[in-house]
Parts: structure tokens; sequence; C-alpha cells
């Protein structure tokens, strides 16, 4: 069956003060925000709830989960081998309280990592501590909460990781990512599993903020550049190729968050037009290189075009809501296969 169903999900982890049930610690958190950071929370916390549940219905037998912030190569991209992984969303020594503990699929794992030697992908795998489990923290937790459902109920996951070098660097990024998205899309659509992809990744990291509070502010040594007025058009560029909007060359402006809902049948056409705000997207050299999400993004679109390119297969996007509740852009996004 192969890929059934794609989701983009952030790892912000202020999205669990967003958590209904989150207990006392988000309670003491939540104090401190503004009303309008804790709306933001409440709207991400629930379309990443959503997207879960839109994943629900495709009935995956396995995960395959992209991170930025795991356990990352220099030049190759990492394939986890241990038999399980766990850890929390710690943060800034907060969000602790938020674990995920699961099985990963080792025999998967190696197949890919063969399958992408043998596709001459840079891929190395990746095993920590023998037979301890591997550590997670916020790139792959958050995401893997949203989707506990599956996990407790015995699917297994296989995980990624981004090389270090992946800076982008304008649009020579979408030549780097083209064959591994191709490579991915040739691997996973050629299983007999039900396949659910999920990228972990945020948008701009450069907005401008009025929020005072270190907890939420980029950590100095960081030595991120300053704030850009064109976060926002990067992250209305990424909204508008999930949404395949008719490509506009302007520099576009708009509402700083959305959070209308909208579907889309992604077929040849649209992902044509899709493909144009992507390349928009990574000209924005400025915020395209303190995205942690853009070079996810287009490995993805890749492997979609990839996947469409069998007759009778088209997806559906849903674009759940774009947020920046600090300094950085946060979007909840699926895909599903129609056929």
């Amino acid at each position: 069956m192969g890929i059934v169903s794609c989701l983009i999900l952030p790892h912000g982890a202020m999205t669990f003060d967003g958590n209904p049930n989150g207990g006392s610690p988000t309670t003491e958190r939540v104090k401190v925000i503004s009303e309008s950071q804790r709306r933001d929370c409440n709207a991400l916390f629930a379309a990443c709830s959503k997207a879960a549940e839109l994943a629900r219905a495709t009935s995956p037998d396995v995960i395959v989960l992209n991170t930025p912030h795991g356990m990352c190569l220099s030049r190759a991209v990492g394939v986890y081998l241990n038999a399980r992984a766990k850890g929390n969303a710690e943060w800034n020594g907060q969000w602790t309280e938020f674990e995920v503990d699961i099985a990963l699929d080792t025999d998967l794992s190696k197949k890919l990592l063969d399958h992408l030697l043998s596709d001459s992908v840079a891929a190395e795998g990746i095993t920590a501590f023998t037979v301890c489990e591997m550590p997670l923290r916020w790139g792959e937790v958050i995401p893997l909460y949203f989707l506990q459902d599956f996990t407790k109920a015995g699917v297994k996951v296989v995980i990624t990781s981004n090389p270090i070098d992946k800076m982008i660097e304008g649009l020579e990024a979408l030549s780097k990512t083209t064959h591994l998205g191709r490579s991915m899309a040739k691997f996973l659509g050629g299983l007999d599993q039900r396949v659910l992809y999920v990228i972990s990744g945020d948008l701009a990291h450069t907005h401008e903020t009025n929020c005072q509070i270190p907890l939420y502010l980029p950590d100095p040594r960081w030595n991120l550049p300053p704030a850009s007025d064109t976060a926002l058009p990067f992250d209305l560029a990424v909204e508008n190729w999930v949404k395949g909007v008719t490509f506009s060359a302007e520099h576009t402006m708009g509402p700083s968050k959305s959070l209308e809902e909208k579907q889309v049948k992604w077929d040849g056409a649209v992902a044509k037009e899709a493909a144009q705000w992507l390349t928009k997207a990574i000209g924005m050299k400025a915020p395209a290189r303190t995205s942690c999400g853009i070079y996810g993004v287009a490995v993805l679109h890749h492997m979609l075009v990839a996947e469409m390119e069998k007759p009778g297969t088209s997806f559906t996007s849903h674009f759940l809501c774009r947020l920046a509740p600090t300094y950085y852009g946060m979007m909840v996004a699926t895909f599903v296969k129609e056929q």
C-alpha cells in the first residue's frame, strides 16, 4: 500500500501549553504568557490533535518520522537503528512531563538504510548505547506525543534525521532534496504496509515578538539573526505551498496568523503551483536559513510529486493552522492519499 498519509507537525514545546489536561506545570506556565499566546497555544494543540485524527482514518501500520533536531550526522541522512526509543520534550528545563516510549521498527529501518545507500543517497545508520533506548528530545517527542494512540497500540516507528550541513543556501536546496524525496517515495511506496510519514519542523525563526519571558525566547548562544520582515512572507509561502494557491511572484504579505482550515486536492497542476511557492520560500535566504522545517518540507514535496506520477494517484491537503506565538512560526497540515 505504501504512503497513505503525511503530517507536518511543529515541535515548539509551548504547543503543550494549549493542552487542556496538561496538569500543574502547564497551569503555572500559562499564568505568565499573554492571552494572545494562550489562544495560539490552544489552537496549535487542537490542530495537532486533529491532524492525528485525520491520520487515524488512514489506518497506518508504521510511522516514519523525520526530525531536524535528533541524532544528526554531518553530511548524511541518519537512520535510527535501536530497538526502542524514549525521552521527553524538555526545553529550558521545562515540559519534562511530556514523555514518549516507543518501539522502533529495526528491520524496516535497516531496509530503508540499504535502499538509500543503493540509490546513491548519503545515509548512515545510528545506534546509541548499544542495547539501550535511543534518546529522544523535543524534535521527536512533540510530534510523537500526538501519535501515542498508534504507538501504544503496537505501531512501530522509523526515525530519520537530517544532515547537519542541510543549511539552506538559496535555490540549490531544491536540487539537494529532489533525489532524497524521490528515493524515499520509491522505498515507502513499494511497501505492503500502510505508511504514515511525519515531518517535524517549524517555520521562520526570525519573527518580531513582544514576548519578554526568557523561557519563550531564543538562547543568545544560538546567535540567531535579528528579526526580519521576510519571516511572515516566508511562512505565508509555505502555507500557500500546502494550499496549492495560484502562484504570485510579488512579495507576499498577509495575516500574522491563519486559523481557517482549507482542503485542496493535490494533483499535477496544483503541485506545479505549489513548487513555485516552495522555490520562493527557499529563495528568501534569511528566514530559510533559520527554518528547521523547510528541508523536510522540500523532501516531502518531491515525495508527493513522485507518488502522483503513479496513475490515478492524488492527495488531499488539509491546512489546519499557522501561528507564531513567539519568535518562530509553526504550522500544522496533513496530506491524505486519494486513489
